[in-house]
């Protein structure tokens, strides 16, 4: 056996058992917690797509809502659903932001309604839509399940 296989076997050893030594540590400081101690947030969203491919505005769109979303402080403790309708309009501009449910708690509230404000305009509507507008219905979820 070369010298260089040797070193790199014992290199390959070391290596893994640092990363066994790195995945006990993480675990026991997230006290076996399998979340790290965060709490789960989603959005679901519903609309008529009219049998029009949405796939790849729906990415996009959803992206850009989550890159606004500011999940407050709060909501590490707190838990709720919050509903909003919305029109998006062909060239993407977004109105009519309205909550129709409450989560209960006014700083999940205003998180979930300014994600989607800040996300005004958004992309055109696909081009094969034949309606001037869409009306969305936005669920944004907050340390619950579906």
């Amino acid at each position: 056996v070369l010298p260089t296989t040797v070193a790199r076997a014992a290199g390959a050893e070391g290596l893994a058992k640092s990363l066994r030594n790195l995945q006990q540590y993480l675990r026991n400081e997230n006290f076996s917690n399998d979340t790290g101690g965060q709490a789960q947030q989603d959005a679901t969203i519903n609309f008529d797509s009219r049998g029009v491919d949405f796939g790849w505005w729906l990415r996009r769109f959803v992206a850009q809502v989550k890159g606004n979303w500011y999940i407050p402080q709060a909501a590490m403790v707190l838990k709720g659903r919050v509903v909003i309708t919305l029109f998006i309009h062909r060239n993407g501009t977004i109105s009519d932001v309205t909550i129709i449910q409450s989560s209960g708690h006014a700083s999940l509230d205003s998180a979930a309604a300014n994600a989607l404000r800040g996300s005004n305009p958004t992309v055109a509507l696909p081009v094969e839509y034949p309606e001037d507008k869409v009306l969305f219905t936005v669920t944004f979820i907050y340390g619950v399940e579906r």
